[in-house]
């Protein structure tokens, strides 16, 4: 289960003698170069676990109502609102949705960093103590979004604290509660928080202080702690320095680096490696924008997103949806780079995946108002969304509730690889649905955490015999 041990222990299953071992940690972990090349490792672990099968859109979006497959998906369908979100079932998969160890060999990589970085002097890092705490902290963020993303897909993760002293030789470990999980999360990012700035205008493919607050008040909601996700979506609102978009320019949020992004993983174009998101965000593009067919492609469900949206004004129908051959396309990932002038039918795509934003947080703020008895003040943050969107506003006598604030994330966050975990945290662990549950859940199955998905226990018991299947899972 834990199999994966990060490119710097990897070295030590070809390495026996430990004189030898600790000669090559005292030898890399001496200079701040190197935990630089550590953390930039750590983000290419994270991107590589999201791209795996486009995890992150079929966890996050496909689950949901807002797209359809296209014919050579065929093998998704149970994954699928359509197929009742059977989670065990996708043939030719390779069990690769079920198996979280790609994110341990990331969780390892931050506690290497972690354990390793505070014992090198200051000096030898550009920029001093400051960069050396900032690279501490992006290591926390790190291992702390990795744990709350595990969490939110799979539930009670196992719960590693420490590097991998001898990857040849990990021991069992039980799976740990999901609230002794995100209390770790906790941990960490106030950590982060502590060690790291605002990042200002700078480029948001690395955690600031701000991103470290946007998850706690995602992990605080995760938790039903409404005054944390408060105080923290203000301290991200009032004190980060970021602003939303203006809605002329509202597509360029996924171009990266916008004033609205707080946390972006880089995909865009390389020339040096060739290398782009095109194998991850043209899942949801095809003619005329991408030289590809829709039957390659998850066209808009245009039912769900005509019922979602209504006949009201509002711009965001026109941003992020285009008409195509075979279908409504989802528009936030089309930039398209034409990098060889001599083949113009060759192209890459060439976005960022936006991973935390501000107008997250004032929907999560409104979320939290509402929660705490503020309907006026879920009403305004609402409506600061609205306004960028010449939506109509709600009005002061309009009703609020989860429902306005939950289908106002749906439409702002639409293929952002996150309603699906709404749907968990804002209906489903809600006790006023409990009597109004939306199929295919049941009582039994959401009692049973139904919502979440089954382990890959061919994998990964072998490699750990005291896991454990989640419940709902044993007998489906």
């Amino acid at each position: 289960m834990l199999v994966a041990a990060t490119a710097f222990t990897s070295c030590k299953k070809y390495i026996n003698l430990e004189p030898e071992d600790a000669t090559y940690d005292q030898v890399f972990w001496a200079t701040g170069a190197n935990v630089e090349k550590a953390v930039s490792g750590a983000y290419g672990l994270l991107r590589n676990a999201l791209r795996n099968e486009r995890s992150h859109f079929t966890f996050g979006d496909l689950t949901t109502n807002q797209f359809l497959r296209g014919g050579d998906y065929w093998n998704y369908e149970d994954l699928s609102y359509e197929g009742n979100n059977h989670y065990s079932y996708a043939p030719y998969l390779e069990g690769s949705l079920w198996d979280w160890t790609r994110f341990y060999g990331l969780i390892n990589q931050c506690h290497l960093i972690v354990e390793n970085t505070p014992k090198i002097p200051d000096s030898k890092f550009n920029g001093g103590k400051e960069s050396k705490n900032q690279l501490i902290g992006e290591s926390h963020f790190l291992r702390a979004y990795s744990y709350f993303y595990m969490t939110r897909v799979w539930g009670d993760p196992v719960l590693t604290k420490e590097a991998l002293k001898d990857p040849l030789n990990i021991q069992p470990i039980a799976r740990s509660k999901e609230n002794e999980v995100l209390d770790y999360c906790i941990e960490d990012l106030k950590q982060a928080s502590a060690l790291m700035q605002f990042n200002g205008s700078g480029e948001r493919v690395h955690a600031d202080k701000g991103a470290a607050l946007a998850l706690l008040a995602h992990v605080y909601a995760w938790k039903h702690d409404y005054a944390n996700v408060k105080k923290y979506c203000d301290s991200v609102i009032l004190q980060g320095g970021y602003s939303l978009e203006p809605g002329d320019s509202y597509e360029q949020i996924w171009n990266g680096s916008s004033n609205e992004s707080i946390f972006e993983l880089f995909m865009k174009y390389d020339q040096g490696s060739n290398e782009a998101g095109s194998d991850f965000f043209n899942v949801f593009l095809f003619h005329p924008i991408a030289d590809r067919d829709a039957y390659y492609a998850w066209p808009v469900n245009e039912d769900y997103a005509a019922d979602l949206f209504g006949t009201t004004p509002d711009d965001r129908i026109n941003k992020i949806f285009v008409q195509g051959q075979g279908g409504v396309m989802l528009s936030k990932y089309a930039t398209i780079n034409h990098y060889d002038a001599n083949r113009p039918d060759a192209y890459v795509v060439d976005n960022n995946l936006v991973l935390l934003r501000l107008a997250d947080i004032h929907l999560l703020k409104a979320e939290a108002s509402l929660k705490l008895n503020d309907e006026n003040g879920a009403r305004d943050e609402i409506n600061i969304i609205r306004q960028r969107a010449n939506a109509d506003l709600l009005l002061p006598g309009d009703a609020c509730d989860m429902e306005t604030v939950l289908n106002e994330r749906r439409k702002e966050m639409y293929g952002e690889g996150c309603i699906a975990y709404d749907n968990i945290r804002m209906i489903l662990t809600n006790p006023d649905y409990a009597n109004n549950l939306p199929e295919p859940y049941i009582p039994e199955r959401v009692a049973k955490k139904g919502y979440y998905w089954p382990l890959n226990m061919r994998t990964l018991l072998p490699q750990n015999q005291l896991l454990t299947q989640n419940e709902w899972w044993k007998n489906h």
